[in-house]
């Protein structure tokens, strides 16, 4: 959209009891900036408070009264006053594919305006200057299945699984791309998406999946004719596997009275260095967690169009916030999951506050890349695919109970990531902007 004629540069904030004079058809230019402000925001992401906020405001300085806004699905509404006198103006908004840069930009000359050191003029040509970031696709596709394998190898995938993780996800994410530019319905290319992404796995995992069955088959019978062979020492094997078990999980839990017991066993020395051995063990998985995580919130932070000195903070979030939740979750310190989610989040979200004022860019264009590698994605596909079991074999109670299990802790997973992404507006900024 572009303004039909110049604006007037309003004069700096006026003494207490006067009044700013703005005829109608200024009033009327006003209004459509206000307006295309807010839909700039919400065509690339922003959330819609945000876009609200920034809206409301340009109101003082543009010399306004007031400034509403009403937020729908396809359009936006915004009515100044002025005076006494209204100005509604309607626009149609089209979503345009989250891009972060340009959310960023837009909120950027938004807080310059709003401090003086631009004029309306200044801040209506940046406003129309500002373009959207477009990373180079094959950088997009091949970022987003990294971050998918680092995905699978968080829970749990072996090297195998892991390649065809990324390969689904990068031709998924090219035929993503290629219908974002034909403009169709997002729900249009959200299942399409996922329809490609998931017959790539199933058909790369096929061949992969038959190959780890024979070698499993082959290893039971190798280890079958050994135990019959050598039935005694098995047994003793066996039995001595049990008690090494036992005590690595008493060391891993660090408990104190088993620290004692060890410094006065005769072999206290040789239990002590396992179990310094066992903590270097926690310590190189926790380090492992926080790279895959911050690799994954990399990735998607490329697909949301974060700008490249923002991808430092994303990274930072992701491996803080996933290598926190380890350490105090049933891995760690015995929290349960939920419980360590929301203490990860929260923890994320809190420092969060001093990246975006630094940046001067609203934190949730970094904060939820974070949290994208603490989603609980094996609990939710684990409770689909009982769904989908039940669905064809028919009723069974322990698919019932694994889909309701499975369901209900992704569930509370997710609840607590939502809660602790929002601390900071629900304890700290509820009535003042965070920036």
């Amino acid at each position: 959209m572009q303004l039909s004629s110049p604006l007037p540069a309003p004069p700096d904030a006026p003494a207490q009891g006067a009044a700013l004079v703005v005829d109608e058809p200024t009033q009327h230019e006003l209004t459509r900036l206000c307006a295309h402000t807010a839909v700039l925001l919400m065509q690339h992401g922003a959330e819609s408070a945000l876009a609200e906020g920034m809206a409301r405001r340009l109101g003082p300085r543009l010399g306004v009264d007031s400034v509403d806004v009403a937020l729908m699905a396809s359009a936006i509404i915004v009515t100044t006053v002025a005076g006494g006198r209204g100005v509604t103006v309607a626009q149609r908004c089209e979503d345009r594919g989250i891009n972060m840069h340009l959310v960023i930009e837009v909120q950027r000359a938004v807080l310059d305006f709003e401090a003086g050191r631009i004029d309306a003029a200044a801040y209506r040509e940046r406003l129309h200057g500002v373009q959207p970031l477009r990373y180079a696709p094959w950088l997009v596709a091949l970022a987003v299945g990294v971050a998918c394998a680092a995905f699978a190898r968080l829970a749990g995938a072996d090297a195998v699984s892991c390649l065809v993780a990324l390969a689904a996800s990068g031709l998924a994410m090219v035929v993503r791309l290629r219908l974002a530019r034909l403009h169709f319905n997002p729900l249009l290319n959200f299942f399409v998406t996922a329809f490609v992404a998931t017959s790539v796995a199933a058909w790369g995992l096929g061949p992969a999946a038959g190959h780890r069955r024979a070698a499993a088959h082959r290893d039971g019978r190798q280890r079958a004719d050994a135990g019959a062979r050598f039935p005694a020492d098995q047994r003793r094997v066996g039995h001595g596997q049990g008690l090494r078990d036992h005590r690595h999980h008493a060391l891993d839990r660090g408990d104190d009275a088993v620290g004692r017991d060890l410094r006065r066993h005769p072999a206290g020395d040789q239990r002590l260095e396992r179990l310094g051995l066992a903590m270097s063990g926690f310590v190189l998985d926790l380090v492992a967690q926080a790279l895959l995580a911050a690799a994954a919130a990399v990735g998607f932070g490329l697909s949301f169009a974060v700008p490249a000195p923002v991808l430092a903070f994303c990274a930072a979030g992701g491996a803080l916030g996933r290598g926190l939740r380890h350490a105090l979750g049933p891995a760690g310190a015995g929290m349960p999951l939920e419980w360590a989610t929301l203490v990860a989040a929260a923890t994320v979200s809190l420092l969060a506050i001093y990246g975006a004022q630094r940046l001067r860019a609203h934190p949730k264009a970094f904060t939820v890349a974070a949290m994208i590698p603490m989603i609980p994605g094996v609990q939710l596909f684990t409770a689909l695919l009982a769904v989908a079991q039940m669905q064809r074999h028919g009723f069974s109670p322990d698919l019932l109970a694994s889909a309701i299990e499975s369901g209900l802790a992704a569930a509370h997973v997710i609840a607590a990531l939502a809660v602790g992404l929002a601390v900071p507006g629900l304890l700290f900024y509820r009535r003042r902007p965070l920036i």
